[in-house]
């Protein structure tokens, strides 16, 4: 903060004693500048009494604040009483009136300072004519010309404070807007590694209950329950690596040696562990497969996965059939499979939310149809192809 700043501050905060500083300082400088020699060879005044008119007018500054128009009453005549007491003119006795009229210029509006500075400049033009018919032109200009300067700085003040202000308040509502863009960017990111905690949670806890079911019918068959063993073990690594991955990416790491999140390359696998796992699948693409954005990819691949585990999970040995159109803007997802029994996604549980919150977030829609005893799912994703690196 410079010091013109911290002025104005102690100005709001304390006004009656910046206005004594002022006045003081007016004083002392009015008192001064009445020895310097005038225009025309004119020597300064010296006398007592053209002090005390200066110390007067300038103690009246006290009150500019709180009683301005009073100021301007006691300025104008100290202004208008030197120069009729003197009947010369001199420019210290119009200095308490310059800065008066530069604290109604900078505390009212434009209008009511115009009107005052004219008003007050018209008045001591009449003081001069009649006190100084004599007078050289240019203390004629002076005796009006140096408070209509004190009231153009006054106007200038006010303008500077405006723009101070609104520079300032530009900048706390651009900091209120970026917290809140911050706010609700943290609130988007959790919501969306809720989902995909939730995705793979889901995915890899209904195999696992499948293999711990399969294992323990099997347990007077040592090499089955092996293999159904084996495949927990699998799958209880793939949801602790992919989880680390979702960790990583909240502490904004790069994708390291465990890879990228996966994507529409990756169905196939999801098509495979269906299969493994007592759902009969296949799948279907139609059109010229091409890439898009990361969040369609992965978009994409949960509702993939999440499907194919509600068929799992509630249509154990059925058909599921998944079908891929490539359009010219729009890749259309289908994931159909027979209503067996009631799956949490058509009565609305999380993993239809959760499902329907990611379609939306890469903008998408989604659509759940279960009318003629088959679930079917349909997403309709934006394809952009990604421009090369």
């Amino acid at each position: 903060m410079d010091v013109v700043e911290r002025w104005i501050v102690l100005s709001n905060r304390r006004p009656m004693i910046t206005a004594g500083i002022v006045a003081v300082i007016v004083a002392a400088f009015g008192v001064i500048s009445l020895r310097f020699e005038q225009r025309g060879a004119r020597p300064g005044d010296d006398t007592l009494a053209a002090a005390l008119i200066v110390v007067a007018s300038s103690a009246s500054l006290v009150i500019k604040r709180v009683r301005p128009w009073w100021t301007l009453a006691l300025t104008l005549a100290g202004a208008v009483g030197y120069t009729c007491y003197s009947g010369v003119f001199n420019a210290a006795a119009t200095l308490p009136l310059l800065v008066c009229l530069g604290t109604i210029a900078s505390i009212f509006p434009a209008r009511v300072a115009i009107v005052t500075t004219a008003a007050t400049c018209c008045f001591l033009t009449i003081v001069g004519i009649v006190v100084g018919p004599d007078w050289l032109l240019v203390e004629r200009i002076g005796l009006v010309g140096w408070p209509l300067v004190g009231a153009i700085i006054g106007g200038l003040t006010k303008a500077r404070n405006r723009y101070v202000t609104a520079v300032q308040t530009r900048a706390q509502l651009a900091t209120a807007l970026y917290e809140q863009e911050m706010a609700q960017r943290v609130m988007a990111e959790r919501l969306r590694m809720s989902r995909d905690i939730h995705d793979v949670v889901a995915h890899h806890l209904a195999t696992l209950n499948l293999q711990i079911g399969t294992a323990r019918h099997l347990l007077d068959k040592p090499d089955t329950a092996a293999q159904a063993l084996a495949g927990m073990h699998a799958n209880s690594e793939a949801a602790l690596r992919e989880i680390k991955g979702l960790v990583r990416l909240l502490r904004e790491e790069d994708a390291g040696a465990d890879g990228p999140l996966p994507g529409l390359d990756d169905i196939g696998r999801l098509v495979s562990w269906a299969r493994t796992n007592g759902v009969d699948t296949n799948s279907l693409v139609r059109g010229t497969p091409r890439p898009t954005t990361p969040d369609v990819e992965l978009a994409a691949y949960r509702v993939v996965q999440e499907a194919l585990t509600n068929a799992v999970k509630h249509a154990h040995g059925s058909h599921v059939r998944i079908t891929l159109v490539y359009r010219p803007t729009t890749l259309l997802i289908e994931v159909e499979n027979p209503l067996l029994t009631a799956t949490d996604s058509a009565t609305g549980g999380l993993g239809l939310a959760g499902m329907a919150e990611r379609v939306r977030a890469a903008g998408g829609q989604l659509d759940v149809d279960s009318a003629g005893g088959t679930f079917r799912v349909a997403v309709e994703l934006p394809l952009e192809v990604r421009e090369p690196v």
